[in-house]
C-alpha cells in the first residue's frame, strides 16, 4: 500500500511522499514570498535520484507515477516524450498566484492517511496541468520564457548562468542559444536592456530618487546607471526627469 507521510527537512521546509516516485517539498511562507516559483522534475528512472533545487515548491516524480496521476492519458505520454532514458525533465511554473496558493495549502494541510494522499495527488496534478498548459509552441520559446521569468523574480539579484542551468536542468550553452533565438539577444544583453527600460519608466515617473532606482535594478553605483542610461537615451537620468527629450524611447 502506498504510504503518505510528512516530516521537516529543516525548520522552514516540509516534505511529503507517497510510496515510490513522488516527493513534494514546500518551503516556509517567508521563502515562498521571496521566490514564488515551482519546479516539477520528472525522471525516467523507477526510483530516481533527483537534483537539488531551491524552488519554493518542488515536486519530484518518476515516469510510472506520472502515468498513474494522469491516468495513462496522452498528456502523460506527451510529457514523458521529453524525458530521455536515464535523464529527467523539469517543468518550471512561474504562475505566482498559483504557486503561493498551493504552497500555502501544503504548508497548512491537516489531512491524514487516505485524505492526505488524495489531497497531495490533487495538488501535483494541478501543478502538472499548469506546467503543460502553455500554448503548443517550440521548446525554444518555452525555455526562453522560463529563463526570462526567473530573471524577473529578482532583477536586482538575478540568478547566474550556472544557477539557471541547474534550476532548469539544461546546459548553459543550450540556455544561451535558445534564449537568443527567442529574444534576439543574449541573456546579459536582454537583462541590461530590460533594466534600462524599467529605469527610464521609473525616472520619468518622478516619485523615486534616482539613486534608489539604480540600486533596485542591481546597479552597484549610481554613476554606472547614469552612464548606461545616458548611452542608451542620450541624456543623463537627472536631465531626463526634468523633461528633456530622449533620443530613444524604445
Amino acid at each position: 500500500m502506498a504510504f503518505a507521510g510528512v516530516w521537516s527537512m529543516r525548520k522552514d521546509c516540509r516534505r511529503f511522499f507517497i510510496g515510490t516516485g513522488l516527493e513534494i517539498e514546500v518551503a516556509g511562507p517567508a521563502a515562498v514570498a521571496s521566490s514564488p516559483w515551482a519546479q516539477v522534475t520528472v525522471s525516467s528512472k523507477a526510483e530516481p535520484s533527483f537534483p537539488p533545487t531551491d524552488a519554493a515548491l518542488a515536486v519530484r516524480l518518476s515516469a510510472a507515477m506520472v502515468r498513474i496521476l494522469l491516468d495513462n492519458s496522452p498528456m502523460a505520454e506527451a510529457l514523458l516524450a521529453n524525458v530521455s532514458p536515464g535523464a529527467y525533465e523539469n517543468l518550471l511554473i512561474t504562475n505566482v498566484t498559483l504557486v503561493r496558493r498551493v504552497a500555502s495549502q501544503l504548508w497548512h494541510v491537516a489531512y491524514e492517511d487516505t485524505a492526505l494522499r488524495l489531497f497531495l495527488r490533487g495538488k501535483v496534478i494541478e501543478l502538472l496541468i499548469e506546467g503543460m498548459s502553455v500554448p503548443k509552441e517550440s521548446r525554444v520559446d518555452t525555455l526562453a520564457v522560463s529563463v526570462r521569468d526567473l530573471l524577473l523574480l529578482d532583477p536586482s539579484h538575478p540568478p547566474s548562468a550556472t544557477e539557471l542551468s541547474a534550476r532548469l536542468g539544461v546546459s548553459q550553452r543550450r540556455l544561451g542559444v535558445k534564449f537568443k533565438d527567442a529574444f534576439g539577444m543574449t541573456i546579459p544583453e536582454w537583462l541590461a536592456d530590460w533594466r534600462l527600460a524599467k529605469g527610464r519608466d521609473l525616472v520619468m515617473e518622478g516619485s523615486v530618487p534616482i539613486a534608489e532606482i539604480a540600486a533596485s535594478l542591481g546597479y552597484s553605483h549610481l554613476s554606472t546607471f547614469s552612464a548606461a542610461f545616458t548611452k542608451r537615451f542620450g541624456v543623463p537620468p537627472t536631465r531626463a526627469r526634468t523633461g528633456m527629450p530622449m533620443e530613444s524611447q524604445a
